[in-house]
């Protein structure tokens, strides 16, 4: 029997910067068929799932992985999960996820946890002020909305350590930089290109995607300032990662069709792996030995092997997985 410790989906693994080998399955949200699946890394049997009333976009759990957070724009709600089991077990529904734009719904997408689990930020795309709810997971109430002006908010991610959260304005070409602590705007770093994608370095650095040209500039997280970019990587929409030990960072492109893999430390390519229509999230495995991209044109999660820099495994999922991430576990 194994004892979940840890989860986190739709985002980014933290983990120190000792790479360590950790048993774990996979998470991959898949849109059209609404649901949540989680499978074992190296068969690909699926082991459970949750199918939402709609598309679960991106999501997080609490810091003693109990709990897991699901959003579902076009809910418009947060779904909470008991996380061993995938069952429902409540919704965080607020007046501040409606909108009088398009459908109704401010879409709450991008989802982020305080590394205590204390605080939960849920980003609020479509919103008639674009802005993060702030919720209180221990008592389970929303306590505000962080009015953030700028247009094109989609994923956020909060830094290890310094629980600083990064939420890039693709529109604006903006990345917001806010103390969780205190919830104010400290910083707005200008990045061209439709920043996008969020990475966490161990050595503090935060690593951006750009979804229009397909760059990625590096972020040094004691300044906040831009210190390297890094071009011609490909083309297309995608999402960034930055593996346990700090040795690798992936950056996926739909319009090319590939993950480029870069050496962290230099800053150079190492590998562009071709692997299909739709590549989405990238997540490295805990010893950061394999890379894991959630492919939602083939429907499958892509297994790449670092050692070899090649495709190792595809394992079907769902229809159209983009969203993931990983889940440890304890036998």
């Amino acid at each position: 029997m194994r004892k979940a410790f840890f989860f986190t989906a739709c985002l980014l693994f933290f983990a120190p910067a000792a790479a360590v080998a950790q048993p774990h399955t996979i998470v991959a949200l898949s849109h059209s068929d609404h649901t949540a699946y989680e499978i074992d890394p190296v068969s690909g049997t699926i082991l459970n799932k949750f199918t939402a009333v709609n598309q679960p976009h991106e999501g997080v759990a609490s810091a003693d992985g109990k709990t897991f957070y699901a959003a579902i724009p076009n809910g418009p709600h947060v779904v909470i999960l008991d996380a061993a089991t995938f069952k429902e077990k409540g919704k965080i529904e607020s007046p501040f996820f409606e909108s009088s734009r398009e459908n109704g719904s401010a879409s709450p997408h991008g989802i982020a946890l305080t590394n205590d689990g204390g605080k939960l930020y849920v980003g609020l795309e479509n919103a008639d002020i674009p802005g993060i709810v702030v919720y209180d997971t221990k008592a389970s109430k929303v306590l505000r909305k962080i009015d953030v002006v700028l247009r094109g908010g989609h994923f956020l991610a909060i830094q290890p350590k310094t629980d600083k959260l990064y939420y890039p304005m693709r529109e604006d070409n903006r990345v917001l930089v806010i103390d969780t602590r205190t919830d104010q705007i400290v910083k707005i770093i200008v990045i061209e290109g439709g920043p996008v994608g969020v990475g966490f370095a161990p050595n503090g650095e935060v690593w951006i995607h750009n979804d229009r040209d397909g760059a990625v500039h590096v972020i040094d997280g004691k300044k906040d300032e831009v210190v390297k970019v890094i071009k011609g990587l490909g083309t297309g929409a995608g999402r960034m990662a930055v593996s346990p030990d700090g040795k690798w960072a992936a950056s996926t492109h739909g319009g090319s069709q590939d993950v480029a893999i870069i050496d962290a430390v230099t800053k150079e390519v190492a590998a562009t792996i071709t692997i299909g229509r739709g590549p989405g999230f990238p997540v490295f495995s805990p010893d950061g030995a394999k890379l894991y991209v959630m492919n939602s044109g083939a429907g499958d999660v892509c297994v790449i092997d670092l050692k070899e820099m090649k495709v190792a495994a595809r394992h079907k999922v769902g229809v159209n997985p983009f969203g993931g991430g990983l889940r440890l576990t304890a036998k």
